[in-house]
């Protein structure tokens, strides 16, 4: 686990050190090309030439909101492809000394704090791969969204109008306020293929569960629905 990633990227990659550093990046959740030059400190101007080549090597992949053309979209962002590089880079790349000081206790001194904010981007894929299961619509499409300072965690585009969720891995259980959140924000999505008079299905995602407040607001409501992890654990385990 040291050392194989590290050996293969060296056998593939020119400059590796430079590599590292933008794959790094990549690693603690930079995801625009102006967010990774900085932390990887590249030259905004050599970066695209570096990123072509990660994503060609398939270590990384560059998605787009949702809504927008995958030929014509410049809101692109990236992610590391493969769990083992995105774990590496954010885990042990730089600190290995440190991890062989801490033997036993590296995971509750360097993993531990972090994990959550490790985890959310994965648990956010988990439940774009689950929700045509868990909500019964025809899905054109499924994704994230984002414009400005707006961002949709899941985004589902179906006949029947947009469904609009929200993924929070925390120890903390979702309220009120997250579900107001989501509604103002799916408000702001504009899509040009949206059916005239669709209305909006809100989709909740917790591992923690949710505020009695929230579970009562919702209960008479049919446009919103609330999932726990044992919903995902169970539909991702029964289509496999």
């Amino acid at each position: 686990m040291y050392s194989e990633p590290e050996f293969l990227l060296r056998t593939e990659l020119r400059q590796p050190n430079t590599y590292f550093s933008i794959l790094r990046a990549l690693a603690h959740g930079r995801r625009t090309p102006n967010e990774i030059a900085g932390m990887a400190g590249v030259e905004s101007a050599s970066l695209s030439t570096y990123l072509q080549k990660l994503r060609r090597l398939r270590l990384i992949e560059r998605h787009i909101p949702v809504t927008e053309s995958p030929t014509s979209s410049k809101r692109g962002r990236y992610r590391i492809a493969a769990p083992l590089f995105r774990f590496w880079f954010r885990f042990v790349y730089g600190n290995q000394d440190q991890l062989r000081m801490l033997g036993e206790n590296a995971y509750e001194e360097l993993v531990a704090p972090e994990l959550a904010d490790y985890v959310n981007p994965l648990f956010e894929r988990l439940c774009q791969r689950v929700l045509p299961t868990l909500v019964d619509r025809q899905f054109r499409d499924i994704g994230q969204w984002w414009f400005k300072e707006h961002e949709l965690d899941v985004l589902g585009l179906t006949e029947d109008g947009l469904v609009a969720g929200e993924c929070k891995f925390t120890s903390n259980p979702v309220s009120e306020g997250i579900l107001s959140d989501l509604e103002r924000t799916a408000d702001e999505v504009r899509w040009s293929k949206r059916p005239t008079g669709g209305e909006p299905l809100y989709v909740l995602f917790s591992r923690s569960g949710y505020t009695d407040d929230l579970e009562h607001a919702t209960e008479t409501r049919d446009d919103v629905r609330l999932f726990d992890l044992s919903d995902l654990v169970t539909t991702e385990y029964n289509q496999s």
